[in-house]
């Protein structure tokens, strides 16, 4: 085919997908689908300002019945499975945003349904895609820290706004208390245990290890938020690799304070850190033996000719160009079916180790054939040359 007929299924987080899209010369969206009227109006409107030609329509059956040969599946992560497989079976590709599934069950369903009808599958993890990682990865493929031992991330994001009102606007229960709404809902992140958000975190890490989990223990903090009674304050998991390693991630939804991501490698020779706020990476190889502190690396979310707009720093747009490239091409997904069960069972199985008060929880492997390695750096690709570093100044 020439061009690839891509429909999008939800226009909330899906209409960054539905420009990324539309901004593909390999790509022609021939429809959007949402049941709230203002997101289809949003919709239409951006498609009207750039002259496209495609529907905007309200059910994802009638979508459907336009034989697009991909669905992006952006809509209630609650629902992803079964709109996945829907779209499968009614023989389109599929690119899901996460978490992907909800439960055990569903990864196990995904993956069959993508099995049986040998349609490409690829979990739209954008985290994966940001620029840091590619040198982080460098640095680990050159022995730059010697034997990796262990990992960390952590996703802190306030989310107050957990219902929602019938024309899809979100507010937090104390707003809608203020305001007298008595017609608010949940959203259907409100009683999302937070530790099954960790794709962000554990995604990209899995890649710079080349690893899979095996094991999970988890700790959940107390429920003292108001804005969010259905899910507690924040979640801690520790996980061990295949490889023997160990993996830490924390993620609050709860906490009131500026939203960051952070990752921490440690090697024992050396290591290297990225934390949002400070926008660059910090670095300490096995080279520095006689340095005395970090090497600053200015990296960031986006490379150089990045088209940032495209959301996250760049990434969203690489997610979506991808995906397109993998299906015209016949070619394996870079995040895969089993590469994405690997990103998100970890964090269902945490869940269920938090209710059991920390009871450490054996992670199956679901692949077909046995874990051989990770094949997402062979498209993404990685860096030949460092930009020049500097010693580490703290602030102040």
């Amino acid at each position: 085919m020439d061009k690839l007929k891509v429909g999008i299924l939800g226009l909330g987080r899906g209409f960054t997908h539905l420009k990324n899209f539309l901004s593909l010369e390999e790509v022609e969206v021939i429809a959007a689908c949402d049941r709230f009227p203002l997101r289809r109006l949003r919709g239409q409107e951006h498609i009207a300002s750039i002259d496209a030609r495609t529907k905007v329509l309200e059910e994802f059956d009638a979508l459907l019945d336009l034989k697009p040969d991909a669905v992006v599946v952006a809509s209630n992560g609650k629902l992803q499975v079964e709109h996945a497989c829907q779209a499968l079976e009614a023989g389109c590709h599929v690119l899901s945003e996460v978490p992907g599934a909800y439960t055990e069950g569903e990864c196990i369903r995904l993956r069959d349904t993508v099995q049986r009808t040998g349609k490409t599958y690829m979990m739209g993890e954008n985290t994966c895609y940001w620029d840091f990682f590619r040198y982080i990865r460098k640095w680990i493929v050159e022995d730059r820290f010697g034997p990796l031992s262990m990992a960390e991330g952590e996703y802190v994001h306030c989310l107050p706004n957990t219902l929602f009102l019938p024309d899809s606007s979100r507010l937090s229960p104390s707003k809608a208390q203020r305001g007298g709404h008595t017609d608010a809902k949940p959203i259907w992140r409100a009683d999302q245990p937070p530790i099954q958000y960790l794709t962000h975190d554990l995604g990209p890490l899995l890649e710079l290890f080349d690893d899979r989990c095996v094991s999970v223990t988890c700790q959940s903090a107390p429920w003292r938020s108001t804005e969010a009674p259905l899910r507690p304050d924040g979640q801690i998991a520790l996980f061990q690799t295949a490889k023997g390693n160990l993996i830490k991630i924390l993620v609050t939804l709860n906490t009131r304070r500026p939203s960051e991501h952070r990752y921490r490698i440690f090697g024992v020779e050396g290591g290297a850190e990225w934390f949002s706020y400070e926008k660059c990476c910090r670095r300490f190889t096995r080279d520095d033996e006689e340095k005395s502190g970090w090497e600053t690396i200015p990296i960031g979310l986006g490379s150089q000719g990045d088209d940032t707009s495209g959301g996250h720093g760049g990434a969203d747009i690489k997610v979506a160009y991808h995906f397109t490239r993998a299906v015209l091409e016949n070619k394996p997904a870079p995040i895969d079916i089993y590469r994405s069960i690997e990103y998100t069972l970890p964090g269902i199985l945490a869940t269920r180790s938090a209710d059991l008060g920390g009871h450490p929880i054996a992670i199956p492997d679901l692949r077909r054939e046995a874990f051989s390695g990770t094949q997402f750096w062979d498209t993404l690709g990685l860096p030949e040359t460092d930009p020049p570093g500097t010693p580490y100044c703290p602030p102040g």
